[in-house]
Formats: structure tokens, sequence, C-alpha cells
């Protein structure tokens, strides 16, 4: 649907669905004044959490107003750790890493007066792109890592990767399953809501990936399965019992999909930001019912109160000398 839209290079008011940035707003509006050309010098403490269950925090102290300290608190941090996320790290923010304050996994300390120079350009609003997008670095490091094998040659039918993207409901569902091929990865959402309504919208609208997909040409093939009928890529995979989910949704990327730095980190960020994606998209579905609702039980008012007869009975009338008479 709007995944294969987004691929083809369709605009998302085509699809008729909002592609939230992966970028976040609130550090980046912090960031660019201190790193761009305005060269903001002032202390700061701002805590701001987004999806995917992540925090930051960023700090700069009163005694350095040019030494910018970010943490980040990020789920299964030691798996992503050792599955590409340390050197994305150090890649991207060379020597920068620091110890993090408690309840934090990962900090970066970012001289403003002498930004690191990494991958993603030299200049410092570049470089507060990079941090406001730090999320998408740190979870999509083993999705970027299978696409780069893919796009190098190198990949190969491996060990499955489960990445766990968001908390998980009672009945399971947040993980993210990465199973390389020689020509293909395949990467499989375990997809669930905690209330019963958002589950069925998720159904359809994992359905409906399935059904866009032809109209779309050149898209990533998708798939969907019930909870209780996991893919069969996955089905040998510890832990895969889920039954009673809203279901599976499964993505394959081949070569063509990845052929350049910029179709992978497009992919990586629309990977790493589907379970926003579902979910906004559920949510809002709900509300637009919900007002459509409303304004059908405000139509039917009206037209009741429409309806309803004058009454019928004469009423008594007097005049200005006090004498009483009915209008006929």
């Amino acid at each position: 649907m709007a995944w294969a839209a987004k691929q083809s290079g369709a605009s998302s008011a085509g699809s008729g669905l909002m592609h939230l940035p992966t970028q976040n707003s609130i550090l980046l509006s912090s960031l660019t004044p201190r790193l761009g050309p305005s060269n903001l010098r002032e202390p700061c403490e701002l805590k701001v959490s987004d999806f995917d269950d992540v925090i930051y925090k960023l700090f700069v102290p009163p005694e350095a107003p040019n030494m910018i300290t970010l943490h980040i608190g990020v789920r299964d941090w030691s798996n992503l750790r050792t599955n590409g996320g340390q050197a994305s790290l150090d890649t991207n923010f060379p020597s920068c890493e620091t110890k993090p304050d408690e309840g934090f996994d990962v900090a970066v300390v970012i001289n403003a007066d002498d930004p690191p120079k990494g991958p993603w350009g030299s200049t410092g609003e570049a470089c507060a792109g990079r941090l406001a997008d730090i999320k998408t670095l740190l979870i999509g490091s083993p999705f970027n890592a299978a696409l780069q094998s893919l796009d190098s040659g190198t990949s190969s039918s491996g060990t499955v990767t489960c990445v766990d993207m968001h908390k998980p409901t009672s009945r399971g569902g947040g993980k993210c399953y990465i199973i390389p091929k020689p020509d293909r990865v395949t990467f499989v959402f375990a997809v669930d809501f905690e209330d019963e309504t958002d589950r069925a919208l998720a159904r359809i609208f994992l359905q409906e990936f399935v059904e866009a997909q032809r109209s779309v040409n050149n898209c990533p093939p998708a798939a969907y399965a019930r909870g209780h009928e996991p893919p069969t890529e996955v089905q040998g995979v510890e832990g895969i019992e889920e039954d009673g989910i809203a279901g599976f949704v499964s993505f394959t990327l081949f070569k063509s999909h990845v052929g350049s730095t910029g179709k992978r980190e497009k992919a990586v960020g629309m990977l790493v930001n589907f379970g926003t994606y579902l979910q906004y998209h559920v949510k809002a579905t709900k509300t637009y019912m919900h007002m459509r609702m409303r304004s059908k039980v405000n139509g039917l008012l009206q037209v009741l109160s429409r309806a309803k007869q004058e009454s019928t009975e004469v009423k008594e009338k007097k005049t200005f000398q006090g004498k009483s008479f009915q209008r006929t």
C-alpha cells in the first residue's frame, strides 16, 4: 500500500496515507540552532520520549555550553549492539561515545565547535539531523547489515535475527525476524495490539499490503499470515508460537530494492518505523470512525427535531381589557 507507493516514488498524497518522518522533531529543533549557523550556546536539559519505547535526554551543561550530550534508551540494546549497533555508532559518531546516565543505554557527546565528520556529511546541520535520527541508526543496524550484505552479494542463508522492536502485548508480538537468503532478505513483523478493536483494524490494514502490491510495479512482495499460522520462514524459530496476535506481515527485499545507499537508507527507515506507521493509521482510523458516528448521530437528532409535531391544543388568550377568548 503506502510502502509500495513510497518505494515507487509516489507521493503520500497519492496513496492517501501519511508517512511519518524518521527524525524526532523535538530533538531536531533543539539541536539545529546549536550545531547550525546560529551557534546557539546556552544550557539545556530536555527529556523526550519517542515511539517504540525509545527515550532521549539532551543535556548541555552551563559551564560548557558547546558540549552536547545525548543519552538514548532503546529496547534490546545488548542484541542490537552485537548485530551492527556498535559498528554503526562508531562509524557515524567516531570517538563520541560516553557513559550513559542511569536508565539509558547509549550516550554520545558532541563538541558544537568541532562536530564529528561522518558518512552523513561534514556540516553541523547534517550532524544535528543524524542525531535526531539516531533511533533509526541504532534499531535499524541489523536491518542495514542484512541489506548491505544483500547489496554486496555476500548474503547467505544463515541464522534468523530477532529484533525486539517494542513492548509486546499479553499475547506476544512486537518483534521483527530478519531472514537472509543469497538473493533476498525477508523481514517478518509480529503485530499485535491490546485493544480488540485495534487488533481487528490491524488485520484489515495488514491484508491491504498484500492487495495493494498488485497495483504498484517493482514493489517488495508482501504477505500476511494469521497469528496461529506463522510464515514458513520463521516456523522453526524458537518462541514464534504467538497464537492470538493480530498476525504476521512480511516484506521481501531483493537487490534491486537496495541498489544504492539512498534506497537502502529509505528501506531501513521505513522498516524501523513500520510499527509506528501502523499504530498511527489504526488510531487515525478509529478517530475518523468516531467522527463519522458523531456526525451521523447529530444528523439523526436534527431529523427527529424537524419531525416533532406541533401541538394542536387551542390556547386561551386575553384582550387588553382582561376578557378571555379563543382564536379559531
